[in-house]
């Protein structure tokens, strides 16, 4: 009992002396809870769905294999970062402002011009009251888009990118692409999981 009121005055002290966060860390270990990874997030990649065609369906999984990153000007670079494992994505479920991450970590400042996503594959699952038969594409398996922002030291930059289906005609296929008008990272977002 004495040892261990022994030990409260002595960090008591240590803690009025100044710097005795600094101390009571050293003895003690980490307090709070900040984490490591806070400090190596500099970019976020978010997924939304623009409306379109995506009220015909129950659900509809992309599946995220990839992203890469075109870095421009002076230090220009290229950057792909392969997703282990895979991340599928239920479009249905990101409607309107609705995002969802898929990556987020370091970046080298600076000025970007393209991100690009690759999928694997894609399944949809049609609502009840339509009926015939139907398919989904994302013709090249990947898409891109052209689009300029900043990675800067000390700021996260949370980048949306939009992706919208659309109905071919009346032929029973739907079509994947990127919807470049909602995308970027000054977009407004509500992140769901």
């Amino acid at each position: 009992m004495k040892k261990c009121l022994a030990i409260l005055v002595v960090l008591a002290l240590l803690s009025l002396a100044g710097g005795g966060c600094d101390e009571l860390e050293k003895l003690l270990g980490p307090m709070g809870n900040s984490t490591e990874a806070e400090g190596d997030v500099n970019f976020r990649l978010l997924i939304s769905d623009e409306a379109n065609a995506i009220g015909d369906f129950e659900a509809l999984y992309v599946t995220i294999t990839s992203i890469g990153v075109y870095q421009g000007g002076e230090s220009a670079s290229w950057e792909e970062i392969i997703l282990d494992p895979a991340e599928p994505v239920d479009l249905v479920l990101l409607q309107e402002q609705n995002a969802t991450e898929i990556w987020s970590g370091q970046l080298d400042d600076g000025a970007y011009t393209k991100v690009f996503i690759y999928v694997s594959d894609v399944e949809g699952v049609l609502n009840e009251d339509i009926e015939g038969e139907y398919t989904v594409k994302l013709p090249s398996g990947k898409m891109h888009i052209s689009q300029a922002f900043e990675v800067t030291g000390g700021e996260v930059t949370e980048f949306v990118y939009d992706i919208t289906v659309i109905k071919s005609g009346k032929s029973g296929q739907y079509i994947i692409q990127p919807q470049i008008s909602e995308s970027g990272p000054d977009k407004d977002f509500v992140e769901v999981d």
